[in-house]
Formats: structure tokens, sequence, C-alpha cells
């Protein structure tokens, strides 16, 4: 669709030829910017045919968004921004986000937009309104629940020492995730055990929570928490999803989701310690990992790594490991290195849709 005035054109994508993304990944480049994959919504500005400005919608973020600097001052980021606000209220989505340089910071808080996090020195990310802030609100009531629910186990060892996170996929949950629950458990007060969200794994996010709560319901002190956008989803860390973008972007998102993590997320639940999985497999992983033992403890969050399980051959215990065997038609195999309740969900009716897709499929989630 095109709209004219002047000398200055609006023109909104979809449809995205390939002139279109060329010239589009082009002048986004020129800034030092580019997508990760093609949007679901885009308004491109052109003066004289030429490209002075652009902005992109996937799902609820914006990314993208850059004018030639020539033309700074006449408005046109805000005008194009207020085209994709425009798209995202029709589709529903009230608090959009937007990932882009720290440079543009004030002009998008001038605008009604909050930080929610940054990687000094390269991205920002914002939103729209006050969601963050909610949540965490709701956090630290969960956390004041469960404390005077009594939670904390008595005068155990576990009773003296600090209050816990553990941030989980559990695509599906194993007897490894086990292992570092239980860990974590026995080191801690209180557990907060975060399951991602994002719905871009084999196992759909409300399945994947539903058996971390039955995997964990013997440790009292672990508390499940369904995650939310603000912690290992597309728009904190986008690349996680991308297990082929290993490299700095995936360090960028890494130190975004990191310093979320250790700004607000660590405070409202009192999480003095965050542990973590040894990684031997993804690379995307291993950089998550490594950033957060470089940066949390800048934040007062120590960092606690524990070595996976091993299988009784020396292999790593894996929820990778489980969809390799659904992919190979070995389902059997799984019965080892999963919980029970994880089993018998896999040999139930509900969950053979799934392992259908999961024996299709030729990837990691």
């Amino acid at each position: 669709m095109l709209e004219g005035n002047d000398d200055l054109e609006i023109r909104i994508h979809p449809p995205l030829f390939p002139e279109d993304r060329a010239q589009i990944a082009a002048f986004l480049g020129s800034r030092g910017l580019s997508w990760d994959e093609d949007p679901d919504y885009s308004v491109v500005m052109l003066r004289k045919g030429r490209i002075v400005g652009s902005g992109s919608l996937f799902g609820r973020i914006v990314k993208g968004l850059a004018v030639d600097e020539s033309l700074a001052g006449e408005g046109l980021m805000v005008r194009i921004l207020s085209e994709l606000e425009a798209e995202a209220a029709r589709r529903g989505i009230v608090r959009p986000f937007i990932f882009t340089s720290p440079s543009n910071r004030a002009i998008f808080e001038s605008l009604g937009y909050r930080l929610v996090g940054e990687a000094p020195g390269a991205a920002v990310l914002l939103e729209k309104g006050d969601g963050i802030l909610r949540w965490c609100a709701s956090l630290r009531g969960l956390a004041s629940s469960a404390l005077s629910g009594g939670t904390v186990p008595g005068k155990s060892a576990a009773a003296t020492q600090p209050v816990a996170a553990l941030v989980m996929n559990c695509n599906p949950f194993t007897l490894g995730h086990l292992h570092l629950v239980r860990t974590a458990a026995s080191l801690s007060s209180r557990v907060f055990l975060f399951v991602v969200s994002e719905e871009a794994s084999s196992f759909p996010y409300a399945t994947r929570l539903r058996l971390v709560r039955e995997g964990t319901a013997g440790f009292p002190n672990v508390i499940v928490v369904p995650g939310r956008e603000y912690m290992v989803s597309r728009a904190t860390f986008p690349t996680y999803f991308l297990k082929d973008r290993a490299g700095k972007t995936a360090e960028i998102h890494a130190r975004l989701d990191v310093d979320i993590f250790g700004r607000h997320i660590a405070p409202a639940v009192g999480a003095m310690r965050r542990f973590i999985g040894e990684e031997p497999y993804s690379e995307v992983t291993a950089i998550y990992n490594r950033v957060m033992k470089e940066w949390l403890p800048s934040y007062g969050i120590e960092v606690v790594e524990i070595p996976r399980l091993a299988d009784r051959g020396g292999v790593a215990v894996s929820a990778s490991t489980v969809r390799r065997f659904i992919q190979e038609g070995r389902l059997e195999k799984a019965r080892d290195i999963v919980p029970r309740s994880t089993w018998d969900y896999l040999v139930s009716e509900e969950a053979a849709p799934v392992l259908a897709r999961i024996a299709a499929s030729d990837g990691r989630h």
C-alpha cells in the first residue's frame, strides 16, 4: 500500500518482496541495525524514491526503527512509530516493546516508553507503560506469601541460605533439570523457578509448566513461577531461539536479559543467587552462562554453575536427547532420563500430536 504527500512517501509492508527486503536491509545495515527474521509489519518512508526511515513490528516488538540523520528533527521517527503503534493496537497489543540503540532512549521515553533493560553501549529495550513494574509488584507479593506460608524448610541448613532463582525452558523436564532443582533447593532457603513462557519450543508452554510443577512437587521450598516476556523471550533474548546465531548479537541479547533479571526480577523476589546448569551442547546457552557469570555479581547476585547430570555412559542428560530419541523413534530410551511424571505424559494420548511434530522436525526446539 502506498500513501504519498509531496516528495514524502509512506510504504506499508506486507507484502514484502525480495527487492523491498534488500533495500530495507541495506538502509538498516548502514546504521548498524539488522533483522533476525522477516517482520509481521513494516513502515518505510521514502523521499524522492530513497529510503529515509523505517520501522518494523515483530509480534509486540518494534525493531529496525531508524531515520536518515540528515532528516533528524522532522518528526519522521514519531510518525513511523505512530503507524506501528496503531497496527499493534489493531492486533490487540497494548504494551509494545522497542528494541533500539541507547542514543534513541530519550526520544522514546518522551513518548511514554519506559526502560526495561539495557546492554550498555549496544542496545536498550523499552516498553510502553509499566508492565515490568506491575509484574515485579506481583512477584514481591508472591515472595511475601511464600515466606509467610512457611515454604522455608524449618531450621534446616537450607533455611540459613540465601534465596535463589532458576530459569528453565524444560523442553521437556528431565532428570537433569530435577538434579539442578534438587541441588538448588538443598543450598537455598527458597528457590524461585521461572519457566520460560515463549512458545518457541517443541513442547507447549502449558505442558512444560505443568511437568515442572509435577516434577518438583516434592520440594517445599521451590516456588514454580510462570515466566513472562521479560526473561529469555523473543523480546529480551531472540537469539536464544535461533541456535545458529551465536556470536556478538547473542552476547548483546544475553547482556540485555541479564540486566533485566538483575535490575528488576531478582530484587522483586529477593534472590541473591542464580543457579545455572553447565552447558556442553548449545553455543548460545554457553554464551548466556558466561555473560551471567561475568555480570550478575555486579548486581549482588552470586552465580552457581552445577555440572550436568550424566547417564551411565557419561553423556550429559538433556532435553535435546529426549527429543532426539523421539525423532529416531526410540521413545523407550527416554524412560531412563526423565522423571515418572514426564514419562507418563510422553506415553499419553495427549502427547501424541506433540511427539508427531517432533518426529517430523529437524531442529533443536
